[in-house]
Order: C-alpha cells, then sequence, then structure tokens
C-alpha cells in the first residue's frame, strides 16, 4: 500500500510539472505570436484583444483536456494496481493483505464471521494434482462470491481456507448464509474427480465492543468442531464447547 501510494503522488507531481511547463510555454508563444503576427496585421485594438483571447482560451481549454486525460488514465492504473494488491490471483477473492486493513477499520456493531475450510483438500492435490485443486478451488470461491450478499466480503485466508466478514448481520442470519454456501457447493458438479464439500464455522459479536479478530478465532474454533464431528456440517460457536474441549 505505501509503494502504491508513492507512486500515486509521484504521478501526481510529474502531472503538475507538465502542466506548469506547458501553461509557461503556452505564455510565452502567445506574447511571440501577438507581437510578431497580430500586432503587425490588426491595427483595430478590440479585435487584437478578442482575438488573442479567444486563442488563450482555446490553448489552455487543449491543455487542460490533456491534463485531465493524462490524471484519468494515472489514477485509473493506480486503482488497476491497488486492486492487485488485494485480490487472490487464483480465486479472485479478497487476499490475507485485504484482510489484515479490514481488521484495522472495522467498526460495524453488528457482524458476523463464517470461517470455511475445503474437506479433503488435499485429496485433490496429492491424487489429482494441483491444477485439479486449483479448480476445486476456484469452484468454491465462485459460488461463495454468487451466494453472499453485496456488501459480505470474501478473503483466501490461507491455502484452502476461506473467511467471510458478514457485516450488519447477526448469528442466525449467518448460519444460514452459511448452509446455503455448504448446500450449493455439495451439489457441485465435480466429475470425473471426487464430490466437493466444506465445513464452516460460524460466529457473531457478543457485544459490540468486541474485536473482529476474537469473532475470526471463535469461528476458527467452530470450523475444528465441525472437521472433527466429520465434516460438511455447519457449527455456531457456543461458549460451552470451549469449557468442554
Amino acid at each position: 500500500m505505501k509503494c502504491n501510494n508513492e507512486g500515486i503522488e509521484e504521478g501526481t507531481g510529474m502531472l503538475k510539472l507538465y502542466l506548469f511547463i506547458g501553461m509557461i510555454g503556452l505564455s510565452v508563444f502567445y506574447a511571440w505570436f501577438s507581437h510578431l503576427v497580430m500586432i503587425p496585421l490588426n491595427n483595430n485594438l478590440l479585435l487584437h484583444c478578442i482575438i488573442l483571447g479567444l486563442s488563450f482560451g482555446l490553448a489552455n481549454f487543449l491543455l487542460a483536456n490533456l491534463y485531465l486525460y493524462k490524471h484519468n488514465k494515472l489514477k485509473n492504473q493506480n486503482e488497476l494496481l491497488k486492486s492487485r494488491l488485494i485480490t487472490d490471483n487464483l480465486t479472485g477473492l479478497l487476499n490475507r493483505r485485504a484482510l489484515d486493513v479490514e481488521l484495522n477499520s472495522c467498526n460495524e456493531l453488528i457482524y458476523s464471521v463464517i470461517f470455511i475450510d475445503i474437506d479433503n483438500f488435499h485429496v485433490f492435490n496429492n491424487q489429482y494434482g494441483h491444477k485439479a485443486g486449483d479448480t476445486v478451488l476456484c469452484k468454491v470461491s465462485e459460488t461463495i462470491k454468487t451466494t453472499i450478499r453485496v456488501g459480505d466480503r470474501a478473503y483466501r485466508y490461507g491455502g484452502e481456507e476461506i473467511v467471510i466478514i458478514l457485516k450488519d448481520c447477526n448469528q442466525k442470519n449467518a448460519q444460514g448464509i452459511a448452509e446455503k454456501i455448504r448446500t450449493r457447493i455439495d451439489m457441485l458438479s465435480n466429475d470425473p474427480y471426487s464430490q466437493i464439500t466444506i465445513s464452516l464455522g460460524v460466529a457473531s459479536c457478543s457485544e459490540e465492543s468486541e474485536p473482529i479478530q476474537d469473532v475470526i478465532e471463535k469461528a476458527d474454533f467452530a470450523l475444528l468442531q465441525a472437521k472433527c464431528a466429520g465434516k460438511n456440517r455447519t457449527i455456531v460457536f457456543d461458549p460451552k464447547n470451549i469449557i468442554n474441549a
């Protein structure tokens, strides 16, 4: 992010420099043109001022448009760079860097977290090859993106693990979204390989001031329970289970 901001500042500085040089150059050209051409040809002072004013206006308009074009091009390039920095190349999900930013900026009063792990993912890699594993990851990620709400964010946490942050979402609704994701993935066709299933852990903030990192850890604990219970299921975090663990 720091490198990206430095690039923006450097590019903006160069545009300002070009604009300054262009304006100075045009001013010199106006003076030369007026002295050598306009004054000898036009003894009418009013006509001279009108023509000179129109020339100034047109030249400034063209230069300003060129500056605006360069500025927008630079802005679009930096937006693309920023997007690439926070996006996982394989799945199209947000990456761990983006999640770290989210952890430092999330100030929602009500939010939930879904922690997802693809069941038996190493089987796809070891038995069928990494290309098959990548295909599974992409299928799961695409299903998640088309199932969650518009304002929700899905992150590739690492390997085959995915974290979803649901803002303005209580535990009951989060469980419903998690089950919807699990069901849709369970119905995916994956021939000629084995069926794709996922395990999910769900947790919600218990109080307004609870850090989101704590909620992620609770969802991770619930996910571990789902894996131990047989996989392909959703388990909601219950503090009683920590005591019994």
